[in-house]
């Protein structure tokens, strides 16, 4: 696609590979607490410095004897208590047994474990066995889920939850990661004022400022804001210079063909290309996506649900590109409508939705509102329905393809 035409008109598809093309991998890398390592990207090959379990553990409550003796008889002498925490102990004669808790070490020469269901004390000291297990059951070897050396969590991988598991469990407490990006943002606009502030006739609230914080800090970026900016071109020119200091700028408003729309022009006055600024999308035409070196610009449509939605299917999967992210792009899943919408012609249409589980599939109940400022229509929304270029009208019972919102 040539240059020219990426800064007309793009695609819903196009925008996205577009973006996956420029997006930067950050190259900075970070120590963090192993316990807010969670959802970020791993930057060190983790090896276990130790075998786990370190030594033969007892699997369940019981008492641990050497399965030979058993071919004797099935009562067995108490010679001592081992918990969880505690060593070994003695060595096991014949004929003698120890009490033992789950997670505790099995001594030697100790090769079986009862579990204590399976018992009757006879004694304080003298317990009879019932079941009798197979040699070797309910314990776990020594070094039977890693070995030292062994690779506990590869480079490049995100970590969850049960990775933080893992590597608290082969003894680290920091871990090295790739860092969050910075993130630069602002709304535009002289109606804007901040929540609390009385309102003045001709005022609204500034509401994307928030949504967008809320949004870069659930995509794991780090918020940085450059206040609310004012329709004036040096103004405008001021404030951007500043945000190009970081890793990503957003602007929500003034991007689209007003009179008082300068932020196009100041963006290109400073340097940045406009690799596009039309979208054959519904809602949230006129987003803008530009680069300067290695910062990356969004300009995103000033009303709230396309400000919300750019977000969501562009600038997230930058955060994620910068990230490390092993999938960048979101998963698409099918859904059946629960009621019939309108296309928007040659435009893919997002539509907000509720999605439920059926059992078998996905249900996808369309939230209906008065156009792209009524953010009030819009709670409870977690889907948007990918409605193709095209298409006149989808019917209720018809699938169709959709994205989680805000999965991150």
């Amino acid at each position: 696609m040539s240059s020219a035409s990426r800064q007309t008109r793009v695609s819903f598809e196009e925008a996205q590979q577009i973006i996956l093309e420029r997006a930067i991998a950050g190259t900075r890398i970070v120590e963090v607490p192993v316990a807010s390592a969670s959802g970020s990207v791993l930057a060190e090959e983790v090896r276990s410095p130790l075998d786990m379990p370190p030594f033969n553990k007892a699997a369940m409550d019981g008492f641990a004897f050497q399965r030979a003796d058993a071919e004797e008889s099935d009562t067995f002498r108490i010679v001592a208590t081992v918990a969880a925490g505690d060593a070994p102990g003695a060595s096991l004669q014949s004929g003698e047994c120890i009490r033992i808790m789950t997670g505790a070490p099995v001594p030697s020469p100790a090769d079986t474990v009862v579990p204590v269901e399976e018992t009757s004390l006879l004694e304080e000291d003298r317990v009879k066995f019932h079941d009798i297990p197979a040699r070797g059951m309910h314990i776990a070897p020594e070094a039977e889920d890693i070995r030292t050396g062994d690779v506990a969590v590869k480079a490049g991988h995100r970590i969850q939850h049960q990775e933080v598991a893992i590597l608290a469990a082969v003894g680290r407490s920091t871990v090295k990661v790739y860092d969050d990006p910075t993130i630069a943002f602002a709304a535009t606009g002289e109606e804007l004022v901040d929540p609390g502030t009385p309102l003045k006739p001709g005022q609204i609230y500034n509401s994307n400022a928030s949504s967008l914080r809320s949004q870069i800090l659930r995509a794991h970026g780090r918020p940085h804001p450059l206040g609310t900016l004012r329709d004036d071109p040096q103004h405008l020119r001021d404030r951007i210079a500043a945000g190009l200091e970081h890793d990503m700028l957003l602007l929500s408003g003034g991007v689209s063909m007003g009179r008082f729309d300068y932020v196009p022009e100041v963006l290109r006055s400073l340097g940045i290309e406009i690799v596009f600024h039309q979208l054959l999308v519904k809602p949230a035409k006129p987003t803008l996506f530009g680069v300067r070196d290695q910062t990356l610009v969004f300009g995103l449509p000033g009303n709230p649900i396309s400000t919300l939605y750019a977000f969501d299917q562009y600038v997230a999967l930058a955060i994620r590109v910068f990230r490390h992210h092993p999938q960048p792009q979101a998963t698409r899943y099918r859904g059946e409508l629960t009621e019939s919408t309108s296309g928007a012609g040659d435009r893919v249409l997002l539509v907000p939705c509720v999605c439920d589980w059926a059992g078998d599939h996905y249900l996808l109940t369309p939230l209906g509102h008065h156009g792209s400022a009524d953010i009030f229509a819009i709670s409870g929304a977690n889907a948007l329905a990918l409605i193709p270029a095209g298409i006149d009208e989808i019917r209720r019972g018809q699938m169709v393809g959709f994205r989680k919102l805000y999965n991150y």
